[in-house]
């Protein structure tokens, strides 16, 4: 066992394409456990190393995989690092790839397969072998699993090269691959979203026409039609969010990610579109609550991405924005009646940025007999067993206490009469 350790652990330090993976902390920590386990002359001076080493690994394992398994985990850090293998694949790239990068891929998931061979038996026996007054504390030393039930895979994961191919063609590398959902922080980086909005076309009520028009352009966005970035104009609480997050969900698994910018972030949407650019996967970027002041910068950067810049929206990204107001700016007096000469180009400038989308899609307060059908609706959804009458009596009443009807409130109004 000594010497199988320790080739596994020479094995290790040939990991070149692959080469990040020595940075995981189950993989650096396996690996120094190799390299202690395989020492010789040593006895129980490796025990306070070994210890530290195997707990490590397994804490860590532990929080990162569900089963515990040590093939599963291995074998995803495979498919979710970024090196210069999946960045060519991910970009329909592949044939560019040199026969000793391919060959240098194959040899590195070898040695990951053989470092996912190892069992926490073979692990614990070397450690009390090496310190054999451990042997009555053998039954507390931590173990992990080794199924393996990876969807797919095959046994020899090194001679299935075509495998990773088509998942990082299909799902892009990295982050991208492991995540649906992003947004653009402060300084311009994509961040994945670890707990996104899970809500479904079906949990959105009434509004047909309008769920079709974004869903139609969104069709032809993913099969490579003629399409348009999308305004989703209207009134509060209509569902204008939610239908964008639904089609993201909806298109996620035919390679669909959703990025969302906020307004005050604009300033990097120019650098965000170059970075996607050349990404096999289509990026439907969302901006959310879109309303300007007259004099704001973040107005122009917009306008120059959607028409009229020097560089052009890449093909494999969409633009869905929605907005309370029909023209995005908010418009004053001062604007109509300033003391320009020519108010009227001034004017015709301040609502040019909605004319830059090429659909508006257009959202209006439901009437009372569609806010209570709506209420109806997500109620038989839910499953809540309650007369139908007292439910929309009160309905109505909450949204009369509220102001104005619409689906947020049919939401809330069950979420506080009816929740569990």
């Amino acid at each position: 066992m000594q010497k199988k350790f320790s080739n596994l652990y020479t094995l290790s330090e040939t990991l070149t394409v692959l080469s990040n993976l020595k940075n995981d902390v189950v993989v650096s920590n396996l690996c120094n456990l190799l390299n202690t386990l395989s020492q010789k002359d040593v006895k129980d001076r490796i025990y306070p190393e070994a210890i530290k080493y195997y707990t490590t690994m397994c804490n860590a394992l532990y929080k990162a995989d569900k089963t515990s398994s040590l093939p599963n985990y291995l074998y995803d850090l495979i498919l979710y690092d970024e090196n210069c293998f999946s960045d060519r694949c991910s970009h329909n790239k592949y044939h560019e790839i040199s026969s000793h990068i391919i060959e240098a891929v194959k040899n590195d998931i070898k040695t990951i397969r053989l470092l996912s061979e190892i069992t926490c038996e073979e692990i614990n026996g070397q450690i009390v072998k090496n310190n054999p007054k451990l042997e009555q504390m053998q039954d507390s030393l931590p173990t992990f699993s080794s199924n393996f039930k990876h969807t797919g895979a095959k046994d020899i994961w090194e001679n299935y090269i075509a495998d990773f191919v088509r998942f990082y063609k299909k799902n892009g590398m990295g982050q991208f691959a492991k995540n649906h959902s992003f947004r653009v922080d402060l300084d311009g980086n994509i961040v994945p979203v670890t707990h996104p909005d899970k809500i479904q076309i079906d949990d959105l009520k009434l509004y047909d026409g309008q769920k079709q028009k974004a869903n139609d352009n969104l069709i032809a966005f993913m099969a490579n039609n003629p399409y348009n970035n999308v305004l989703l104009y209207g009134d509060r609480g209509t569902g204008k969010s939610s239908c964008v997050k639904a089609l993201a969900n909806e298109y996620a698994e035919m390679g669909l990610r959703i990025i969302q910018i906020e307004k005050s972030n604009l300033k990097h949407l120019s650098n965000l579109l170059e970075t996607l650019a050349d990404n096999s996967l289509k990026f439907l970027i969302f901006i959310d609550d879109l309303t300007f002041n007259e004099d704001d910068e973040n107005m122009n950067t917009l306008k120059a991405v959607l028409e009229g810049s020097l560089f052009v929206q890449p093909a494999n990204t969409i633009i869905y924005a929605t907005s309370n107001r029909r023209h995005i700016v908010k418009e004053t007096f001062t604007a109509r009646e300033g003391d320009e000469i020519h108010k009227e180009d001034t004017i015709d400038e301040l609502m040019s940025l909605s004319d830059r989308f090429g659909l508006v899609i257009t959202y209006q307060m439901p009437s009372k007999e569609n806010y209570l059908e709506i209420t109806r609706q997500i109620a038989k959804d839910r499953g809540i067993n309650a007369p139908i009458d007292e439910i929309i009596s009160g309905a109505e009443r909450f949204a009369l206490s509220k102001g104005y009807r619409s689906p947020r409130i049919a939401r809330q109004y069950l979420d506080l009469a009816y929740s569990k």
